[in-house]
């Protein structure tokens, strides 16, 4: 039997008797890129040593394809952050708290001023405190830290000196990391199986309801050409009309500050997918609404009856005319993407301008087929959602389990 000893810390609890328990700031080295070294964009080259950021990290390593690069004097003038393959990183800004150990790096390399370098003591094995980063053992600790915190979280390198965490000896520490390393690649294995899968009953999706709303559910009748480069052939019978003679096209009035921090109140669309709340509302009709500018346009999309407000520059139909309104929600959110590609206003951001949106070209069927053709795909949006949902689950309990196993066996509840 294992004998427990209290380790001390509320969120970890008894550990084995003969693990320590010890601060980072005594077991570790950390080093990041200090004010004057500080980076811009504008000094970053085609050529040259890699710069890591943040959005580097993946998979607990760094893509290297997505890292831009610096010049050798740069490199050179910051010693302390010329890291090397091996080397444990965490990120300390933005989205905080991601881990990686180097793998692959073939030249040189440093650290822009949200990544921080971690070397260890001989006494840590550097893959379990990789683990140990991974683990709720760090993230109870960080959230109870940050308790009263502003909603902009950093890592400050004075703080995370007074992590405290549990160890065993080294040999311990390498069969722990080994087991996980194996236990992970597993949950991680079938993880992107469920992921593949979901991606293609998305793809599915997208694919069934552009082959309804453009081809009708009668694939027998006799086609013609629609005059629209992006569609080619519809149904005989369907007629094509712009979208400003069968709907108001309106933009909402408020702004993204102006949401409540309850979650009572009326939705409010803004330009993402996320519906936020606002107390009060500007609208009771049935509406699409559809992101006006940003990484939304033309992908964003809502089909909403009843009470609700929107962001300004959120687009806004109602007041269906000779058109069935989910009809023409299945049309717009799987096509208005092309509109969007062939013309949209292209600055630093896509964006969809009144005139456009106005004169986009919509082949319309029979309003009994509308009818006919919104009833078949909601069932069917209906299932397939159902079927993503079951796997979109197993993949947030293969999360969970992941996450446990790594607790379990970094804080010695577990052994191997």
């Amino acid at each position: 039997m294992i004998r427990m000893k209290e380790s001390g810390i509320d969120w970890i609890g008894q550990i084995p008797e003969e693990w320590k328990i010890s601060k980072i700031k005594f077991t570790t080295q950390l080093n990041g890129r200090i004010g004057w070294q500080g980076l811009t964009s504008a000094e970053y080259k085609e050529e040259g040593p890699y710069l890591i950021t943040g959005t580097d990290f993946q998979n607990g390593t760094i893509n290297f394809e997505t890292a831009v690069h610096i010049d050798e004097r740069r490199w050179s003038e910051a010693s302390q952050i010329q890291v090397k393959n091996g080397d444990l990183l965490i990120t300390k800004d933005g989205t905080v708290g991601k881990v990686a150990i180097i793998s692959g790096l073939d030249g040189k390399a440093s650290l822009n001023s949200g990544v921080l370098r971690i070397q260890t003591i001989e006494e840590i094995d550097k893959r379990f405190l990789y683990y140990v980063l991974l683990s709720d053992e760090f993230w109870m600790w960080f959230n109870f830290t940050n308790s009263g915190a502003s909603t902009i979280l950093h890592l400050y390198q004075n703080v995370f000196d007074e992590f405290t965490f549990t160890f065993p000896p080294k040999n311990e520490q390498q069969k722990i990391a080994d087991f996980l390393d194996k236990k992970t690649a597993q949950l991680d294995k079938v993880k992107a199986l469920l992921e593949g899968q979901i991606q293609k009953l998305k793809d599915y999706r997208a694919s069934l309801i552009y082959e309804t709303v453009t081809k009708g559910l009668d694939k027998t009748v006799p086609m013609k050409d629609s005059g629209i480069d992006w569609i080619g052939q519809v149904p005989e019978g369907w007629g094509v009309k712009r979208l400003k003679y069968l709907v108001e096209i309106s933009t909402g009035t408020s702004n993204t500050q102006d949401r409540s921090v309850e979650s009572e109140g009326y939705p409010f669309f803004v330009r993402s997918q996320n519906v936020e709340k606002l107390p009060t509302y500007t609208h009771d009709t049935e509406a699409i609404l559809t992101a006006g500018d940003g990484v939304g346009v033309g992908k964003v999309f809502h089909y909403y009856k009843g009470k609700f407000t929107a962001h300004q520059r959120v687009y806004i139909l109602s007041n269906f005319k000779n058109i069935e309104s989910k009809f023409l929600f299945y049309y717009v959110s799987i096509n208005l993407k092309n509109e969007v590609s062939l013309g949209g206003a292209k600055s630093t951001v896509d964006s969809i301008r009144m005139p456009m949106l106005s004169n986009f070209m919509v082949s319309i069927p029979s309003f009994t087929e509308q009818h006919n053709i919104s009833n078949y795909l909601d069932c069917e949006i209906k299932r397939i959602q159902a079927m993503i949902e079951i796997k979109q689950n197993q993949i947030e309990n293969i999360d969970k389990q992941r996450q446990t196993l790594i607790y379990d066996y970094v804080t010695g509840k577990r052994r191997v």
